[in-house]
C-alpha cells in the first residue's frame, strides 16, 4: 500500500464504500474538496462498485474526456478540468459530480484496488446518479457550466482561456454572476433566500483570501456577459 498519509486516509475512508464526496458540497462547508473513488476487482456488493471514473481534462487549450479504469499506469497524477466527473460501476449504473477543476491521484493500495482521489479548492457537488442525493447548489453550478458552454461553442478563445482559469478562479465568475443577478432581482432574492445569503459571503470571503483569483472570475463574467439569463 502506498504509504501516502492522504491516501492512507482515503482508503480508510473507501473502506466499505464505493465513493465519497469530503467536504465541501454544502453552501455551509467552505475550503478544499474531495472525491474518493475506489475500483476494485471484486466487487463487494455493500454500496456502489466503481469500475469507471471519467472526467474531463485539458490539451492544447481544448477539453477532452478522460477514462480511468483499473488498467490505468500507476501511480499517476494529473490536473482535470471543470465540469463532470461521472463514476460508472459493473452494470452501467452511474454517479455524477460537478466540479471547478482540480488536481487527480490515482493509486493501487493492493492487488484488487486501485483508488482515484479528486481535490479541488472549490466544491464538488452531487449530481445525478444511482445512489445519492443531490446537493443543494448542483443546479446553480451546472446552470453556470451551460452558460459557459454558449461562448466557447460560437467564440474563438473563449476555451482555451476559461481553460487557463484556476478552479477558484473559476468558481469566482460563477459566485459573481450569481451575485449581480441577485442584486438587480428581488424576487429571486425573496424566492432563494439561503443561496442569496451563501452568494453574498462566498463572494466576500473570496475577495479578501484571494484576490486574484477574484479579479480574474469576475473579468470573465463581465466580458462573457455570464450574468445574463
Amino acid at each position: 500500500m502506498n504509504a501516502d498519509p492522504g491516501l492512507r486516509h482515503a482508503a480508510e475512508r473507501l473502506a466499505h464504500l464505493g465513493f465519497v464526496v469530503v467536504g465541501g458540497s454544502h453552501p455551509e462547508e467552505t475550503g478544499a474538496s474531495q472525491l474518493l473513488v475506489a475500483l476494485r476487482s471484486r466487487p463487494t456488493l455493500e454500496h456502489f462498485d466503481p469500475e469507471q471514473v471519467d472526467h474531463w481534462a485539458v490539451s492544447a487549450g481544448r477539453g477532452r474526456l478522460v477514462e480511468i479504469t483499473r488498467a490505468t499506469p500507476l501511480p499517476h497524477r494529473e490536473a482535470y478540468s471543470w465540469g463532470t466527473i461521472r463514476v460508472v460501476d459493473r452494470v452501467e449504473a452511474f454517479n455524477s459530480f460537478l466540479s471547478f477543476g482540480g488536481e487527480v491521484t490515482i493509486a493501487g493500495l493492493d492487488a484488487d484496488t486501485t483508488i482515484a482521489v479528486y481535490e479541488s479548492p472549490a466544491p464538488i457537488l452531487r449530481s445525478t446518479g444511482h445512489s445519492q442525493a443531490v446537493d443543494p447548489l448542483t443546479g446553480e453550478v451546472g446552470a453556470f457550466f451551460a452558460r459557459i458552454k454558449v461562448p466557447i461553442d460560437f467564440s474563438p478563445g473563449v476555451e482555451p482561456r476559461i481553460a487557463a482559469l484556476s478552479p477558484r478562479a473559476l468558481h469566482g465568475a460563477m459566485l459573481a454572476a450569481l451575485g449581480r443577478r441577485y442584486a438587480h432581482a428581488e424576487a429571486l432574492r425573496e424566492a432563494h433566500p439561503a443561496v442569496a445569503a451563501w452568494v453574498s459571503r462566498e463572494a466576500h470571503r473570496m475577495r479578501q483570501e484571494h484576490p486574484a483569483d477574484w479579479e480574474a472570475g469576475d473579468q470573465l463574467t463581465v466580458d462573457l456577459q455570464l450574468d445574463r439569463d
